[in-house]
């Protein structure tokens, strides 16, 4: 497998920021959801519950990082050409799909950073605390604080309809789409 994009299929470096950052987002999607509704009642419930807030922050500095790597990554090596078969407003419902996903996986960590900032709470990346982006404000924090779960719910929006989509290409269309972001490798590979 190629380390860059072909005409026709993704190389396996786009491939691993692409499903890498699937498990990451999904992982986060899950771990926040999770802590959110832990209770912290005790001071071992505020550690346990703290400690995870601790991990999906890093994790979440970690994503910011790798889609700006992500979007350098996209810009110096162009994706492979849609089939001929699709029709303009496929193309440009697939390119406006991409660029919603870009934007979240952007603005996602920058709400949550902006969300601890404005709560007073320190963003750690792994140990190392981070500055903060803004001064405390507690109106401010409550509305990035919505922000961040309104994005969280279009992000798993936006996935949904992105798999649904690259399923319809494989199944219904029967053309290429979903193989060229496939870890499998194509036969002639």
């Amino acid at each position: 497998m190629a380390l860059k994009n072909t005409e026709i299929s993704y190389g396996s470096v786009a491939k691993a920021f692409h499903w890498g950052m699937f498990i990451l987002l999904a992982g986060l999607v899950i771990l926040g959801n999770y802590m959110y509704e832990l209770p912290a009642d005790t001071p071992d419930q505020m550690s346990y519950k703290f400690g995870l807030y601790d991990l999906h922050k890093s994790f979440g500095i970690m994503v910011l990082f790798l889609v700006v790597l992500r979007l350098i990554w996209r810009k110096m090596n162009p994706v492979p050409v849609m089939p001929d078969t699709m029709s303009r407003l496929e193309n440009i419902s697939a390119h406006a799909m991409h660029l919603l996903l870009y934007a979240i996986m952007l603005l996602q960590p920058v709400f949550g950073w902006l969300l601890s900032s404005y709560g007073g709470h320190p963003v750690k990346f792994f140990g190392l605390e981070l500055p903060a982006l803004v001064g405390k404000n507690k109106e401010l924090g409550e509305l990035f604080e919505e922000l961040h779960e309104v994005t969280a719910g279009l992000l798993v929006t936006a996935f949904v309809v992105h798999v649904a989509a690259a399923l319809y290409h494989h199944y219904v269309r029967k053309d290429d789409v979903m193989d060229r972001m496939s870890l499998r490798p194509k036969k002639s590979e």
